[in-house]
Parts: structure tokens; sequence; C-alpha cells
């Protein structure tokens, strides 16, 4: 599995693309820039498979319509951000009036233990409500993408369409206490780890 960072449009959002074998691959968070997304598939010879999005706030999902309709692949989200995908109040686009909001659909639906199969493994979904109601995480063996649950030095914020500072804490909480140390790949900003978070993360 090889992990692939990029850091797109005006609020700088990290999509990631794991490909998952030779040639087949996953995307998380196309933000923005779809045409930078197609070329860096392009570029690694690489088709989609998938698409999943960690909530559905307007930054996260602004190149998921484009290709999804290009590659006819599912994009698959937790049902209880499902709303945000057609609702630009409630997936916070009002915030950035200068950032198009572009709807898309929802073929599947994720919850807490479900495995995101990828070839020979997968990523388990863990729920992380706070930053939005329906915020997820994904588990690989020994690295994690935490959309905007958590980040470098902070976490994400929790005024918009059913956030909750209560839940986000509590989803820290469940993070803190994993067993062992991870990879920790963020919505924004750079990479870190659990263990570092843990230590200084003023949130934890």
């Amino acid at each position: 599995m090889e992990i692939t960072k990029l850091t797109l449009g005006m609020l700088a959002v990290n999509c990631y693309i794991i490909k998952y074998s030779e040639n087949k691959a996953a995307i998380i968070d196309p933000g923005d820039e779809g045409a930078k997304i197609v070329k860096e598939l392009e570029n690694r010879g690489l088709t989609p498979t998938k698409i999943i999005l960690t909530h559905g706030h307007f930054d996260h999902i602004g190149a998921a319509a484009f290709l999804k309709e290009k590659y006819n692949i599912p994009l698959y989200i937790c049902e209880k951000d499902n709303i945000m995908l057609s609702d630009r109040e409630k997936s916070g686009a009002y915030i950035a009036p200068f950032v198009k909001y572009n709807p898309v659909e929802a073929d599947g639906f994720l919850k807490e233990g479900n495995l995101v199969e990828l070839g020979e493994t997968s990523l388990k979904v863990m729920e992380t409500p706070g930053h939005s109601e329906g915020s997820i995480c994904l588990l690989g063996e020994d690295f994690i993408f935490t959309g905007d649950t958590l980040f470098q030095g902070s976490v994400g914020r929790t005024d918009l369409f059913s956030g909750s500072g209560k839940k986000l804490m509590e989803s820290v909480k469940r993070l803190a206490g994993l067993e062992k140390d991870y990879r920790l790949y963020c919505g924004h900003g750079e990479d870190t780890s659990l263990e570092a978070e843990r230590n200084f993360n003023p949130f934890f």
C-alpha cells in the first residue's frame, strides 16, 4: 500500500490517494482540483475504485462529483453527514462564498466497525463525532486518516452544523486510548503521530 497526499484548493485540504494494488487506488477526501487528482492518477497508472469521505463539509467534497462521474465509481460517507452532500448551508459552504459548492450523492454509508476493503487489506471505520456528527476516522495497520477530527497540535472546529465540543473531546479520548502508536494523516496541515499528539496536543 502506498499513500500519496495532495493538498488542494484555497482551503488546503489534504486529499489522499491510496494505491492498494498494481493499478488500483482509493481516494479519500477529494477536496478540490479534480484535474490535479486525475493527473496524479494517470501519472502513476492508477484507476480509482472508490471515493471515501471522512465527513461532509464542502471543502472535503469539492471534486467528488467530478471524479465520481468521470470514473463511474461509488462514494461512501457516514450516513449522519449525508445531508451535507446536498445542502449548501449544512455543508458549511456559506463561510467561504468564494469556493464553489459541488453537491454529490453517496452510494453507500459507513458506520462504526465497517471495513473498507482495499484488495488484500482494509481500513476500519471509527466514528468520531464532534467536528460533525458523521465524522469518521479510518484505521489501517499502523496509520489513521483522521479527517478534521484531529490535527497536529489541534482539533477540528465545532461551530458548524452538527458540531459538538463535548462529542469531539470524547472522540479525541477514544483516539488517545488506542493501544499503540499510529501515523496520522490529517485533513489539513502536516502529518503527525498519535504518540506525539498524546504528549504535546493541548486537547488531549
